[in-house]
């Protein structure tokens, strides 16, 4: 076969056929590299000193593209100017910051956390709009570069291009910041009409902040992350599907709309960690075409799920980073055959990290995961 462009690569892998090789990613929103690794990095591969960061208020902090094109990704990112739950604005405690909502965060370094809610203690329906400060979605700040990094990459460059998530947390997520997860969680099913409020309400204002981006990128991306939200952990769902779609699928549906609307064949990624699989007909019915990350956790079999759902979704991410990317260059090397196994045959497979590489792992393990994809991604896929 024919060697192909990085972006024809991802292309012709997400619409479920066999490219030359497995496509590789790094640097998006729920797959990047923790600065301190990136540093490493640096250091191991010679780069120089590093870019100038992309954002504030976090442990991930850079989008230095020399570092891509070293590793060969396929991928490379747009990004938002700024994002209303990002931990930015300082307070008297230099470990504690406020976001454009007026939520508490806490530093715990290199990490930060979002502090009881601000909405712990609300009584009432008319709490949420008293005590949440809802941005303004129109406002320059969110968008400012956006366009011309954007066309930037499409001028400069043959890859596949992303933009990243506009906000860190989705739906779900936002609710169980400002509310508290647990107290949001029981609203679910004892205080339905405060819950369908607050949801209501992160929905105008993410779909609000898409609708910005979508039009300062214009033409030149090929897929979009939505907001990562974890509706599951290691074993199970955290909440019903009848929960799921009652409150959350309206939500993701109307950003959904928003993204065919401004350009039909744009691909779209949502990411979910955990025991996701009783979730994926949904995502499936919502038009979601790519999910991250698949999360290689004991209860879930990821040659089951694409044997099932592999035709209709395609995958993103995979790569366990608890215990392989820790471990030596066997683990590696054994953990990216295990699952381009698993996940590459027929088409439908990005290899990428299942959640940011984090500091734990040898920087030689990041080189190490790249060159293996290169050496036993390429189509026809040998067995294991």
């Amino acid at each position: 076969m024919a060697i192909m462009s990085p972006r024809e690569r991802v292309l012709a892998a997400l619409n479920h056929q066999e490219p030359d090789r497995v496509p590789v990613a790094l640097g998006g929103g729920p797959y990047g590299v923790v600065d301190d690794l990136y540093f490493r990095l640096l250091r191991l591969l010679d780069l120089g000193e590093p870019v100038k960061p992309f954002r504030t208020g976090h442990s991930i902090s850079y989008m230095d593209d020399r570092l891509l094109e070293r590793l060969g990704i396929d991928t490379r990112y747009v990004w938002p100017n700024a994002m209303p739950n990002s931990p930015c604005q300082e307070t008297a405690d230099p470990d504690t910051f406020l976001d454009a909502y007026g939520q508490v965060w806490k530093r715990a370094v290199p990490y930060f956390y979002a502090d009881r809610g601000i909405l712990a203690d609300a009584t009432s329906v008319d709490d949420i709009d008293r005590r949440v400060t809802w941005p303004d979605t129109t406002a320059p700040i969110w968008t400012a570069g956006v366009r011309e990094r954007a066309a930037e990459l499409r001028a400069g460059t043959d890859c596949f291009i992303i933009a990243r998530m506009v906000t860190s947390h989705g739906v779900f997520q936002t609710a169980c910041d400002l509310r508290g997860t647990a107290e949001f969680m029981m609203d679910m099913v004892i205080n339905e009409a405060f819950a369908f409020h607050l949801i209501e309400r992160v929905t105008e204002t993410i779909d609000g902040l898409l609708k910005g981006y979508l039009q300062a990128a214009g033409e030149n991306i090929d897929m979009i992350e939505l907001p990562g939200d974890d509706y599951a952990a290691n074993e199970n769902l955290l909440i019903s599907p009848d929960l799921f779609r009652r409150y959350i699928k309206p939500a993701l549906a109307r950003l959904v709309t928003t993204i065919r609307e401004h350009n039909p064949s744009l691909k779209i990624m949502l990411h979910s960690d955990g025991m996701i699989e009783k979730l994926l007909p949904e995502f499936i019915d919502l038009g979601i075409d790519v999910l991250h990350p698949l999360e290689p956790v004991p209860a879930l079999d990821q040659a089951a799920i694409k044997a099932r759902y592999g035709d209709r979704l395609a995958f993103l991410g995979g790569i366990d980073i608890s215990h392989a990317m820790r471990g030596s260059r066997e683990d590696v090397l054994a953990e990216v055959r295990r699952r381009i196994a698993a996940l590459a045959p027929g088409g439908g497979y990005i290899l990428a990290p299942a959640n940011h590489l984090q500091a734990d792992v040898p920087a030689e393990n990041v080189v190490t995961l790249f060159e293996a994809a290169r050496r036993y991604g390429v189509y026809p896929i040998a067995p294991s």
